[in-house]
């Protein structure tokens, strides 16, 4: 007379957890995938062995060798710049080792006359050998 509660055949396996986890881990993936940013110029970073990491800044441009600037995956040009800041008052400078010193100061400088306030150069950490 007496029953189970859950009949549940021999040699069956729950995979409804499985299920769970999976589908989270897929929304984990496509939400981070959405906040990276592409950069499409291989810039090659200059290493700063005394380099603090800064907060992720809003703005990135990013300089190649060549001098031509990218912010937010599209090649733009200087004077164009300030229309792109859009109010951000902090932006990172990705330039390459080999762009030119005075283009990294023309950047800057427009980035300065657009309204950002902290402009910030980014760095690869430089391996020490012991």
């Amino acid at each position: 007379m007496l029953r189970r509660r859950h009949s549940r055949q021999p040699g069956t396996l729950d995979f409804t957890s499985l299920v769970d986890i999976a589908l989270v881990l897929v929304v984990f993936f496509v939400l981070t995938s959405q906040t990276i940013e592409m950069r499409t110029l291989p810039v090659a970073l200059p290493a700063a062995g005394t380099a603090d990491a800064a907060a992720a800044a809003p703005l990135e441009v990013v300089i190649d060798a060549g001098g031509a600037l990218t912010c937010r995956g599209r090649p733009l040009q200087l004077k164009d710049l300030a229309a792109l800041v859009g109010g951000a008052t902090r932006a990172t400078v990705l330039a390459d080792t080999q762009a030119r010193h005075g283009r990294v100061v023309e950047v800057v400088d427009a980035l300065r006359h657009a309204g950002v306030g902290e402009v910030y150069f980014a760095t690869k950490t430089r391996v020490e050998d012991w």
